[in-house]
């Protein structure tokens, strides 16, 4: 893993389990940043996951290089034969989640374990059918987003 100087990062770029939204909602700009140290940089694609409450499903794929804290896992995809966005997919479905709370530790801050996260299966089909599965997923993201923020405001 490589680090990051407090120094480069602002309220943009430095993600902390706080700032990591619910229910696979993204990230929100951080009320908090680091004012020394070095932190676990990320870069775009890698895919972060808070570590704290699995059950929370805090997870983001980086869209900018920036620095995060140990509460929050950087996955950094590094295997060609696998989409970094077909990944993300794999990881923000609810089978992860709850292979993560199975695994976690502790009562009332449970914490995810690392060792076991490295150990969830993933299906590795050809790269032509990661991209088709992503394609569908993302399609079904973006109907999902569109009908969660414009109900609200049809009710309104």
């Amino acid at each position: 893993k490589t680090r990051i100087s407090f120094e480069l990062l602002d309220e943009r770029n430095y993600v902390g389990v706080d700032n990591l939204l619910q229910n696979r909602a993204g990230k929100s700009l951080s009320n908090h940043v680091p004012t020394s140290g070095k932190l676990t940089e990320f870069i775009p694609n890698d895919i972060l996951i808070g570590n704290i409450r699995p059950y929370l499903k805090k997870i983001w794929q980086a869209d900018c290089i920036g620095g995060t804290n140990g509460d929050v896992l950087v996955i950094r995809c590094i295997d060609s034969s696998i989409n970094t966005r077909y990944l993300y997919q794999i990881l923000a479905d609810d089978k992860f989640f709850e292979y993560n709370m199975q695994h976690a530790k502790g009562a009332k801050m449970p914490r995810g374990s690392k060792e076991d996260i490295m150990k969830y299966p993933i299906p590795v089909p050809p790269l032509t059918l990661q991209a088709r599965i992503v394609e569908i997923l993302n399609k079904f993201d973006t109907l999902t987003n569109s009908i969660t923020e414009g109900l609200p405001r049809e009710i309104e």
